[in-house]
């Protein structure tokens, strides 16, 4: 007969176990991430877009910022054109080398939340990057090839540069090292995406309850070297960086949005907020030094992008960093809660690796299908065949992937169109002149035209050719074809796809 398990050897397996489930769920992202890499099509319009930039950052740098919306020029900042350019040399097979990319950016967040979580102990750690990618239905998202995925990482790794030990004077201070790091990540996450200055404003502000020298030479490193890469991004563009980023300010915003938003993420998102809850009314008798944690800063800069939400075309991605920030904090209250009482060490890591595998297992990740692949291959065959046959060029309100396909750069973003247009922004006027003279050979249209004038030009000169229902991440949409009147190029829709002939 087998002797029964010590206390210590019970201790250790239930850690085993733990430490089991958590790599369990991270390996579980990783399989469903693997089935998105092999998809050789776009899994949200805009993708093409940022492939389109890494192309042009190589072949055609001058037009990423060239005063005219048309190509429209690298709106997010330099950061998505650099990191794809390299794999845009790869034709066709970027799209999924940049999903391989795409899954080391979210490594590279758990791996972060992971440390940041660390000093509560090592499982508790694990059990915390498990729990910030476990609700496989959002952070999946960062599977997409846009810069979302990339600020966070950046914005993470930040943090556990800048992140003070404890939110009291004189816990911590700023080494040369640190700030220099520090500073650096900030710079590029700004780069990356505009909304990383709010999510990183609180690891700035932070210091000034703690060290205000730190606070002092970390505001003043941060401003000289912002002004110094904003004026030579300025000089080498000819003043169109400052320019292109004023796409932003022409966005109108939308009543209510904001309320649906965080509605939505309230209730997707609802455990990570009752495992924070649950780890906060565990250490209350600690709550001095639990409202002194550090990792509140994480979560006010995740919630800092909130008067963001109403803006028009504003989704629940923005709200994204609020996962791996509850993730870190539940992880931090937890071992604060559990010091000094020994039944309760493993219970914080335990349940967040429980809750973390009840979301892995019950949050769908979204994946193409075979019929989505079928589709997309009909969809973007009857693109590159119409392009080689017509010669081209095509407009293409998204998905911007089919500007891509033919080797075109981008003549306008979708969802700005109607914006631009209707502010008469330089460039637009191009893109109404063609369509009058019938110059595109095939219009591709997911987003509607605007009215007036471009209304009647493709209307004039244009003629249904056909279209398919186009699967994303958040569903399938209709993605309209057609094609100039006196080129009789018309979809021949393949059986076992969602794609219709003309007039359909």
């Amino acid at each position: 007969m087998s002797a029964e398990p010590s206390p210590a050897g019970r201790y250790r397996l239930a850690q085993q176990g733990v430490a089991a489930v958590s790599v369990g769920v991270l390996l579980a992202y990783v399989a469903c991430a693997a089935r998105l890499i092999r998809y050789p099509w776009d899994w949200s319009p805009d993708e093409g877009l940022f492939l389109d930039w890494g192309r042009r950052a190589l072949q055609h740098p001058a037009t990423l910022y060239a005063h005219s919306w048309v190509p429209f020029p690298a709106a997010y900042g330099p950061g998505m054109p650099v990191l794809l350019a390299p794999l845009t040399t790869l034709g066709m097979q970027a799209l999924p080398a940049a999903r391989l990319m795409a899954l080391l950016w979210t490594a590279g967040s758990a791996v972060a939340v992971y440390l940041l979580a660390r000093p509560a102990g090592a499982l508790l750690g694990l059990a915390a990057a498990a729990m910030s990618i476990a609700a496989f239905d959002l952070t999946s998202y960062t599977m997409l090839i846009r810069p979302d995925g990339p600020m966070i990482a950046l914005w993470l790794f930040a943090a556990m540069a800048l992140l003070p030990a404890r939110l009291e004077p004189g816990a911590d201070c700023l080494g040369a090292g640190r700030l220099a790091a520090g500073t650096a990540l900030l710079l590029l996450g700004t780069l990356t995406k505009l909304t990383f200055v709010l999510h990183a404003a609180p690891l700035v502000v932070a210091w000034t309850l703690v060290d205000r020298r730190s606070a002092t030479r970390l505001t003043g490193v941060l401003v000289i070297g912002g002004a110094l890469v904003v004026a030579a991004l300025e000089w080498a563009t000819s003043g169109g960086y400052l320019w292109a980023n004023g796409v932003w300010l022409l966005h109108g915003t939308q009543p209510g949005l904001p309320r649906l938003i965080l509605a939505y993420m309230l209730e997707r998102a609802w455990p990570y907020v009752a495992l924070v809850l649950a780890a906060l009314a565990l250490a209350w008798t600690r709550r001095r030094e639990a409202l002194r944690e550090a990792a509140l800063v994480l979560v006010a800069g995740a919630l800092l992008v909130i008067p963001l939400l109403s803006k028009f075309g504003a989704s629940w991605n923005y709200m994204l960093p609020l996962l791996p920030a509850l993730a870190v904090l539940a992880a931090r209250w937890g071992a604060l809660a559990a010091r000094g009482r020994p039944g309760l060490r493993l219970v914080p890591a335990a349940t967040i690796a429980t809750v973390a595998a009840l979301l892995a297992l019950t949050r769908a990740f979204p994946v193409p299908t075979p019929l989505d692949e079928r589709t997309a291959n009909a969809f973007y065959g009857f693109v590159a065949e119409h392009t080689r046959r017509s010669g081209g060029p095509i407009l293409a309100l998204r998905p911007e992937l089919a500007y891509f396909v033919v080797g075109q750069p981008v003549e306008m973003e979708g969802s700005c169109f109607v914006a631009l247009a209707q502010r008469g922004a330089p460039g637009c006027e191009r893109i109404l002149g063609r369509l009058q003279n019938g110059a595109y050979t095939l219009v591709v249209r997911l987003h509607e035209m605007p009215g007036g004038e471009y209304s009647a030009a493709t209307a004039a000169r244009y003629v249904h050719a056909g279209g398919c229902n186009l699967s994303f991440y958040f569903g399938t949409a209709p993605v309209h074809l057609f094609t100039r009147r006196d080129l009789p190029l018309y979809m021949a829709p393949p059986a076992g796809t969602r794609c219709g002939g003309a007039g359909s």
